[in-house]
């Protein structure tokens, strides 16, 4: 990204985090086992059927790292909304409310369907036609958002108001596609038997991640949605 090298860098982040998502195909157990003895009577479940696993407590960690990012870029947002010269005299940001709010209903849709995904799952039931769903939906919501990156206003290349507004866009649409590959994997490793009604660890980690792109992307939709006024308020000040 430092050499401006942006597709090349969106190719490789989503390189990387499918690694991440896929190196882990042929990890856990392929069956159920219940409380296992460990000793001086106390029997826990092994972490493939525990709650608070590794893998859980790890995505919580990585989450907060992330939300770091994001609050960063919001921060920047605000900073440049107040030192970046020329606001008032840049061209009024029109964003597309249809498109903001197709992303964000495409979203919540996403993640309602993980969460029955991971209900009928739960239930012993079939968790096929939810993954589906959940995948239609945010594929829905990276074209709308890529449909809003494409109608950005000023140009991002040509003023800061235009760059923030298409790197928050940019942050809903990636973290989008990461799920995508979360829901494949889901998908693969109900396939291998590596997901059941005891095993329920990645429909959950899937489920986690789509709540917490649903929350950002109401953040940052919101915030491109309020640029407009905030260009007025700089234009109001003396």
């Amino acid at each position: 990204m430092l050499f401006k090298f942006y597709l090349l860098s969106l190719a490789f982040a989503l390189l990387t985090a499918g690694l991440f998502v896929f190196g882990g195909q042929s990890a856990g157990l392929a069956r159920d086992y219940g409380p296992l003895p460990v000793g001086r009577g106390v029997s826990v479940p092994p972490h493939t059927e525990a709650e608070d696993a590794p893998a859980w407590l790890a995505l919580i960690c990585a989450l907060i790292a992330d939300g770091t990012l994001f609050t960063s870029l919001l921060f920047g947002t605000f900073y440049l909304w107040i030192a970046a010269p020329n606001w008032t005299a840049a061209i009024r940001p029109e964003p597309n409310l249809m498109l903001a709010v197709g992303t964000l209903l495409a979203l919540l849709l996403a993640a309602a369907a993980a969460r029955e995904s991971l209900r009928a799952v739960t239930a012993g039931g079939r968790a096929g036609g939810w993954i589906g769903l959940a995948v239609l939906a945010l594929l829905a919501a990276i074209a709308a958002a890529v449909g809003q990156i494409a109608e950005v206003v000023p140009h991002p290349r040509e003023h800061a108001l235009g760059a923030t507004a298409a790197a928050l866009i940019f942050y809903v649409a990636l973290h989008a596609g990461i799920g995508l590959l979360f829901l494949i994997s889901n998908s693969l490793r109900l396939g291998a038997g590596f997901i059941s009604t005891r095993r329920v660890l990645d429909m959950r980690l899937t489920r986690l991640w789509l709540d917490y792109t649903l929350v950002t992307g109401v953040i940052a939709m919101g915030l491109v949605l309020a640029l407009p006024a905030l260009v007025t308020m700089l234009g109001g000040r003396p």
